[in-house]
């Protein structure tokens, strides 16, 4: 089970100087010890993932805080001169390497070759472990209330949709940036007049932002909203959960798969343990945890299992994102969300 420090107590504890993080230094012996980890992954996905590393390391502690993607790089940026965590554990991706990769170590996993070649650390600072894809969540029920048939993005600028669809803060929320970058690929790019003006109407037509990530499938499912912009693991993790009730569709005009990776924070005061973490999520064992949570490894091997629900990619249309561009313009693209926020949204 998680081992949670609240933030409160770190607060307290870093106004003291007695951080918890800070107490010892067990740099200098890897595996042993402790392991303070500021992550944004699931319940379930953590808790496979920390029986699956206390397997193989025992003798090492970890404590964890629990918090979105954005509040927790936050957080490293603030704390930047007296680091409280040793790593990052899930929520980074290529676009984050501009304003936070001065806040990550330098570390390669010894298991890097081991990934597909579009998912090494060529910056040397983030260890991608698992690919997600960007979907709609659908509540069956409500969809066929409504007499109307979600199929992709044009869908949902139906006036029947009103207010019923919702996503997460797409400046905050790395699912919700997965989904505003697949509508920018779709509709011609980041700077695409088309996209931005589709992004318009769909505010326009009640596009409801909530706080956190996993509100969009919870709420949809729970028949809040009628579609919720998510991501797969999230649906499947949620469906082989026995729930029913709602269902995923892939936009037609086309789908990303996104890379999303962990980072040791500079600093890190249990720095030879951090890397055995990273080593340990781009190894077999670890890639397994990532298909057990309904998410798809990046590694060469052959990994089995898998759910029922997770979608063959043959049956959909990926289309390649320009991840470099995205990342060179992601401030630039969130001031432009923001802006179109406070004039077309909530209406």
């Amino acid at each position: 089970m998680r081992k949670v420090l609240s933030i409160v107590l770190i607060a307290l504890l870093a106004i003291t100087g007695l951080a918890a993080s800070g107490a010892s230094d067990s740099s200098g012996e890897a595996g042993k010890g402790e392991l303070y980890i500021y992550t944004t992954v699931s319940d379930t996905h953590y808790d496979l993932t920390m029986a699956a590393f206390n397997e193989l390391y025992p003798d090492i502690t970890v404590y964890s805080t629990y918090g979105g993607a954005g509040e927790c790089k936050a957080r490293i940026q603030a704390e930047a001169a007296n680091p409280q965590a040793d790593l990052m554990f899930g929520g980074l991706q290529y676009a984050d390497l501009d304003a936070y990769g001065q806040y990550f170590e330098t570390y390669v996993s010894k298991n890097d070759e081991l990934m597909l070649e579009e998912y090494r650390n060529t910056s040397g600072k983030l260890t991608f472990h698992d690919s997600q894809i960007p979907c709609l969540i659908v509540n069956d029920a409500l969809e066929a209330e409504l007499g109307i048939k979600v199929t992709g993005w044009e869908s949902l600028l139906d006036p029947a949709l009103k207010g019923k669809i919702v996503t997460a803060n797409p400046t905050s929320s790395s699912s919700a940036w997965n989904n505003l970058q697949c509508i920018l690929t779709d509709f011609g790019g980041w700077d695409s007049e088309e996209a931005w003006d589709y992004i318009a109407k769909l505010m326009q037509n009640g596009l409801v932002v909530v706080s956190s990530s996993s509100i969009p499938s919870r709420s949809t499912f729970s028949g809040e909203y009628v579609v919720g912009l998510t991501y797969e693991p999230s649906v499947v993790k949620m469906l082989d959960g026995g729930q029913t009730g709602a269902h995923m569709v892939f936009p037609e005009e086309g789908t990303t798969s996104v890379g999303f990776a962990s980072a040791i924070i500079k600093g890190a005061k249990n720095l030879e343990n951090a890397k055995l973490f990273m080593d340990f999520l781009q190894s077999d064992a670890g890639q397994q945890t990532y298909l057990d949570a309904g998410a798809r490894p990046i590694t060469t091997h052959k990994i089995e299992g898998g759910s029922q629900y997770m979608v063959d990619l043959d049956t959909i249309l990926v289309k390649a994102a320009d991840t470099q561009a995205l990342a060179d313009n992601k401030a630039a693209i969130c001031d432009r969300w923001n802006e179109y926020w406070a004039k077309y949204g909530n209406n």
